[in-house]
């Protein structure tokens, strides 16, 4: 899957259309992150956890035995957020249990991003494809007068797999 060409989302009026962040912020964002927040829905109403995961670009492996694989069981349509609201990286996707040949990948970085001893199992591990992913970065003091934003609102369109 590749990267498609960034755009500016539609947010509101006042977004300054010229300056673009490039993927590669979003890339190091979503690697360097120690937790995502994921989004599924639950009997109606939105659910969100907090989960470790692993970039693998441009796609998150996650594991899960939580409430998240039984709403993903019954919608495979998730959010992903990262922890900042100041560099801000919103991924909208569709949820698949990995495959074998992802399985190596998955033990391997997640052991040495957390110091952890995975199982070599593809039970209850996720991979999200995106298909829209927002990013942007704000002045956390505020005191840009929403400049920040302004200048960096990007979004990407995946075609849907």
């Amino acid at each position: 899957m590749g990267i498609p060409p960034a755009n500016r989302p539609s947010l509101s009026g006042y977004i300054d259309k010229t300056i673009l962040l490039p993927w590669a912020w979003v890339s190091s964002r979503m690697f360097d992150a120690r937790s995502y927040w994921i989004t599924t829905h639950s009997r109606g109403y939105p659910s969100s956890r907090p989960v470790w995961g692993v970039w693998n670009d441009p796609g998150l492996l996650f594991s899960t035995g939580s409430q998240i694989a039984r709403n993903i069981e019954r919608d495979d349509r998730v959010q992903v957020n990262l922890e900042s609201a100041d560099e801000l990286v919103i991924l909208e996707g569709k949820v698949s249990p990995i495959q074998e040949d992802d399985l190596e990948f998955w033990v391997r970085e997640y052991n040495s991003k957390y110091n952890w001893n995975m199982p070599s199992s593809v039970e209850d591990v996720f991979e999200v494809r995106p298909t829209r992913v927002l990013a942007w970065v704000c002045d956390p003091s505020g005191q840009d007068g929403g400049a920040m934003f302004s200048n960096s609102a990007t979004e990407w369109r995946f075609e849907s797999t």
